[in-house]
């Protein structure tokens, strides 16, 4: 199967906290599905809409199981096999 270019990091679903507007459970499902994040925010509107008790422990369980996006480094090669070594990676 072929994936998207931009898209190599498919394997794990994280938070994105920093393009997400609450915890960024919303911002980092977009970002696992490849689509839109005002979409999955629309989506999680409608089911708090309808559902609000079990939307709003889903969404606050979904913020505690998932782990916060690593961060993406876009440098050169010296600097990246830097910070891998430094990171563990």
């Amino acid at each position: 199967m072929n994936r998207a270019l931009g898209n190599s990091r498919r394997g794990r679903c994280y938070r994105d906290s920093e393009n997400g507007w609450l915890l960024g459970v919303c911002a980092g499902m977009a970002d696992y599905l490849g689509i839109p994040a005002w979409a999955v925010r629309l989506t999680a509107v409608a089911l708090l809409w309808f559902f609000i008790v079990p939307a709003v422990v889903a969404y606050f369980v979904a913020a505690l199981l998932m782990p916060d996006r690593p961060l993406r480094f876009c440098g050169h090669g010296d600097e990246r096999s830097f910070w891998r070594a430094h990171t563990g990676r």
